[in-house]
């Protein structure tokens, strides 16, 4: 799981968007990529971003006075996820039956003499000469 240092908000084309960061380096970049109003702030901890987007709605009215407290809080409302583990289903369906001939069946069963296997490798090998790697 990724962790960030950083959290704030900034506006791209008048929307406000929420931002982390890992480095102050980032908020020139926001800058320099077209963002206004860019307030980042150093969390008191390194956090996942769902517990920053929490840590920041927490404290909005407090750590970010110059944003508009409905809009940031509609923003992180729709970011935050429940973390609550889901207990997932796993179905498992029948195996279906395999047919096989008869014959394929008893095939280990059959008792070769060495010509009768001698001819059936031949056979396999002429049919099968397309895998071959000796280039034959």
């Amino acid at each position: 799981m990724t962790t960030v240092q950083f959290a704030g908000f900034s506006r791209l084309q008048g929307e406000l968007k929420f931002r982390t960061a890992n480095d102050t380096k980032r908020i020139n970049q926001l800058r320099k990529l077209g963002d206004t109003d860019v307030v980042i702030l150093q969390l008191p901890s390194d956090m996942s971003k769902n517990e920053a987007a929490k840590y920041v709605l927490a404290n909005l009215a407090i750590s970010y006075t110059d944003f508009d407290t409905a809009e940031a809080t509609e923003l992180l409302t729709g970011l935050i996820r429940d973390e609550k583990p889901v207990a997932k289903t796993v179905t498992v369906k029948k195996a279906s039956k395999i047919k096989i001939s008869k014959r394929a069946a008893e095939a280990d069963d059959v008792k070769l003499t060495p010509k009768q296997a001698e001819r059936n490798r031949e056979e396999w090998n002429r049919a099968h000469a397309h895998l071959s790697y000796d280039g034959e």
